[in-house]
């Protein structure tokens, strides 16, 4: 392929994810790829490669009779997913550098947008700004592949997690962890953080309520 429908392909793969993020597609719905395409601007041919970068990823899967669909998965792989993500945020924590203020009005935006956001129930908006929260903090570590890989989790997972903020406090809940995140960065407490994260991912929206993975 030539440089133009590569940048087709990347293009219309980072749209289909940002779709299945949002909850647009949902785990099991088939992918009607002549409607996608017209969707998302494309024509077929990148749109196919885009279909097997995604299928690559786990994010979309292929079935006879149906063609591509939404990933679904068990709770067991999804609590696999969230295992592996516990593993590998906790060691990316201990490598992030100390952000600067810049980074923390970031943070302080996407928290206030995600709890406007819970207040209008946007739920493509709150899995929106909370994803954009802590990759923000992410990027504070210079552990590209760790980085990758745990973004490759969160896809897979995306759309499993749509629901928690309809908990009882959900969002006085979240936006208080949130910040006593923030004060953590603020301060650089890098022990106080690491265990705040592994208690807002375990005991927060990212882990309530998941059945523990089988030996």
């Amino acid at each position: 392929m030539t440089s133009e429908p590569i940048q087709l392909t990347l293009r219309a793969a980072a749209l289909i994810r940002g779709m299945v993020f949002d909850g647009v597609l949902l785990p099991g719905e088939k992918v009607r790829q002549v409607e996608l395409a017209e969707r998302i601007g494309v024509s077929r041919s990148p749109l196919r490669e885009a279909l097997r970068i995604l299928e690559s990823e786990g994010l979309l899967s292929y079935e006879m009779n149906r063609g591509y669909v939404v990933a679904r998965l068990e709770p067991n792989d999804v609590s696999e997913l969230y295992h592996m993500r516990s593993l590998l945020e906790h060691e990316l924590m201990r490598s992030i550098g100390r952000p600067d203020e810049d980074v923390l009005d970031v943070l302080e935006k996407h928290n206030d947008t995600m709890m406007t956001a819970i207040e209008q129930q946007d739920i493509a908006e709150i899995m929106r700004s909370n994803r954009d929260f802590h990759f923000t903090i992410f990027e504070l570590s210079a552990m590209k592949q760790f980085r990758r890989e745990i973004a490759r989790l969160w896809q897979l997972s995306e759309g499993y997690r749509s629901w928690w903020w309809h908990l009882p406090d959900a969002a006085a809940r979240i936006d208080s962890e949130h910040r006593q995140i923030i004060g953590a960065l603020r301060q650089f407490d890098p022990e106080r953080l690491i265990q705040l994260c592994d208690a807002h991912r375990v005991g927060g929206h990212d882990g309530i309520g998941l059945p523990q993975p089988r030996r």
